[in-house]
């Protein structure tokens, strides 16, 4: 009776040894699954957030308007749109208002009205509603030409000057980073191999 017990005993430590041995650790098995959720976090998170693609701005010194053309595509405007636009002359903020859907799939344009002096320098910074967000800059050109004295010529040599267009000033494009969305996905991954 002794021997079976023994028996037993042997074939139970050695079954136990061989379920160790062919047993992943618990970490083991999440790897495969932390990197598969962080490469789905990168995927998903450009497709569901970005920033706009475009700011344009322009300025009617005689009208007193400062237009901002702002590229953002989207599937549903009501529902991913540009949340804010701001507006900064030579640091100051003069225009911030909250926005709740956007005008247009694509492209749309707002228009401020701005006392803008030649020289001043326009920033503009759009928001996605996401968190993402571009900002652009626009320096106010100086006047075209100085006043000068009126002449009159003989009606039969009267001729118009020539037009010289000034070709509008550079403008920088400024991306913001990502935002909070990694960071997120990077957390729930974490919290995932805890569990």
């Amino acid at each position: 009776m002794q021997y079976t017990h023994s028996l037993v005993v042997k074939n139970r430590m050695s079954d136990s040894c061989a379920l160790s041995k062919t047993s992943a650790s618990p970490g083991t098995g999440m790897l495969p699954v932390l990197i598969l959720a962080v490469v789905l976090c990168l995927l998903i998170s450009p497709a569901t957030a970005h920033a706009p693609s475009d700011i344009a701005i322009t300025y009617n010194p005689d009208m007193h308007k400062l237009s901002v053309t702002v590229t953002h595509p989207v599937d549903d405007p009501k529902t991913h749109y540009i949340r804010g636009v701001q507006v900064k002359i030579n640091g100051e903020v003069i225009s911030d208002p909250p926005y709740k859907s956007q005008p247009g799939r694509n492209s749309f344009t707002y228009t401020y009205d701005v006392m803008a002096n030649p020289e001043d320098s326009v920033w503009v910074v759009a928001t996605c509603v996401n968190g993402q967000s571009l900002e652009n800059h626009y320096d106010i050109p100086k006047a075209a030409h100085a006043a000068v004295p009126a002449r009159t010529l003989p009606p039969a040599t009267a001729t118009s000057p020539p037009v010289t267009a000034t070709p509008p000033p550079a403008t920088g494009t400024t991306y913001a980073d990502a935002g909070l969305f990694p960071l997120f996905g990077a957390a729930a991954v974490l919290l995932m191999m805890r569990k």
